[in-house]
């Protein structure tokens, strides 16, 4: 091995831009996004996306209406009193 320190490049400085040159420039990439679900061209890929809505609505409200029902004693769910051993 070397005693010696390898020496390093030093970074050299980035260009500089002109304002022409900045105002060329896309801001975003040309590249387009792939579209939703919703706007699908594919009615598959669409059905699939409103039964998936569906079901999660579904869900929610049967957790609410759980919970309404815990809350108020409605007996939806079960007996309003725990049976009798």
């Amino acid at each position: 091995m070397s005693a010696k320190p390898a020496k390093r490049k030093a970074p050299s400085p980035a260009p500089a831009h002109s304002a022409a040159a900045a105002s060329t420039a896309p801001a975003m990439p040309t590249e387009a996004a792939a579209p939703s679900w919703l706007d699908s061209v594919d009615p598959r890929k669409r059905m699939w996306g409103k039964i998936a809505l569906v079901v999660l609505w579904l869900y929610v409200a049967a957790l609410w209406l759980l919970a309404l029902d815990q809350s108020f004693s409605w007996g939806i769910f079960g007996p309003k009193v725990p049976p009798i051993p």
